[in-house]
């Protein structure tokens, strides 16, 4: 039996590779981000059509009665699309960066990950709104063809806003967290003078008065 050679070690699965490469603080905050926008619009269309889920009317909730509020629910419905759309070329950039290690042609560069995320962003954003402009057909599914639905570039736009602002956030966490911290003492120490100023304002001159009438009582 030999005890010289070291255990050969196991070699883990692509998609295990990928979800530890995936899960930096930026990608991890974007995927919460697009799951939460996925799912508050399923539970949009579950209000709209409750059969569809096997449900009641009254199991649902309210569709909201302001006419203003009711078209930016009504124009918000593309923040699945968009959010679908954006995590697979997400993931797919990912992908593309461990297969460019393994190329020999390719010197072992990578895509940085910036450009991956606003390539990723702007061309489905773009896809979507070309679709919702009625210029294009995605897989026949909500069909725009001559009969163009534009409010909806504003759901679009919404996802692409929460979308960047969830990766900024997690990029420059730190940054954000120092400036909030130095904005908060300057609140508090500013909060904590103007009382200082405001009570010694409003504050009678007890002493000098005490003093005044000793001195009269002692002249009489």
């Amino acid at each position: 039996m030999e005890t010289g050679d070291a255990p050969a070690t196991k070699k883990q699965p692509l998609v295990d590779a990928l979800i530890r490469k995936t899960l930096t603080p930026e990608r991890s905050a974007e995927l919460v981000a697009g799951q939460l926008m996925m799912g508050l619009e399923i539970k949009h269309d579950m209000d709209l059509y409750p059969a569809k889920y096997g449900l009641r009317p009254d199991q649902v909730g309210q569709l909201p009665t302001d006419p203003v509020a009711g078209w930016a629910v009504d124009h918000i419905g593309d923040i699945w699309e968009i959010s679908a759309g954006f995590t697979a070329l997400r993931l797919g950039f990912v992908a593309a960066n461990e297969v460019l290690k393994k190329i020999p042609i390719a010197k072992g560069k990578q895509i940085p990950d910036e450009a991956c995320f606003w390539a990723s962003l702007a061309t489905t954003v773009t896809v979507k709104a070309i679709h919702s402009l009625g210029y294009i057909s995605l897989f026949h599914i909500h069909d725009h063809m001559g009969h163009p639905v534009p409010g909806m570039l504003f759901g679009q736009g919404v996802a692409a806003v929460v979308l960047a602002a969830s990766h900024y956030a997690a990029k420059y966490h730190e940054p954000i967290k120092d400036l909030a911290l130095r904005v908060g003492a300057r609140v508090a120490k500013g909060a904590k003078e103007f009382d200082s100023m405001m009570n010694n304002f409003g504050r009678p001159d007890v002493a000098s008065n005490i003093a005044a009438d000793v001195n009269e009582q002692k002249k009489e």
